[in-house]
């Protein structure tokens, strides 16, 4: 009798614990400024200061979300010279809620992703193109506000460490807007 009873107390402390977990699904948008990192080889050929579009699918539980990125840069036109940013990758989310409303958020991020970095340029001391490429590890934090039950909009910022030939990091400040379904 004590060991049925003792059983049907430990199931019952389970299952008081198991709660369904509630997945969402998302795609989002987000208008990207970074600030490149290169080494002396790049100095004066890579733009410094870069902007980008990057589209979002992801999903999310209440504390917990994963990403995937996509950041097609803009060629960044100069003078002597052209510039232009792209990378992909996968971020892993947390989420804390602030005050009581629930509409505002904290988000911090952490993730891998794999940046190619392009430049031509033109001057008196000659012409040529570099094309560099690399992995790197990212972290990041924010804040998102919730305007409805399905939109939010997010400002982020991340650190890129880029292992590359002639790049060497990325400081991105984003601002975006996801949909959930």
């Amino acid at each position: 009798m004590k060991k049925t009873l003792l059983l049907a107390g430990l199931a019952g402390m389970v299952a008081a614990n198991a709660e369904a977990i509630n997945v969402t699904p998302y795609v989002g948008l987000d208008a990207n400024y970074g600030i490149v990192h290169g080494d002396a080889a790049t100095k004066g050929i890579l733009s410094s200061k870069d902007w980008s579009l990057s589209g979002i699918l992801g999903a999310r539980t209440d504390h917990y979300g994963i990403e995937a990125f996509y950041n097609t840069g803009l060629e960044e036109n100069k003078n002597a010279y052209s510039t232009r940013i792209s990378g992909y990758g996968v971020d892993l989310l947390g989420y804390q809620q602030l005050g009581c409303s629930g509409r505002w958020e904290l988000v911090g991020s952490a993730g891998l992703g794999y940046y190619t970095g392009k430049a031509k340029w033109n001057s008196e001391n000659g012409s040529g193109s570099l094309k560099d490429h690399g992995y790197g590890e990212r972290l990041g934090a924010g804040v998102q506000y919730a305007l409805s039950e399905n939109t939010t909009v997010r400002a982020m910022y991340h650190h890129t460490w880029i292992h590359s030939s002639h790049l060497d990091g990325l400081d991105e400040f984003t601002v975006g807007i996801r949909y959930a379904f």
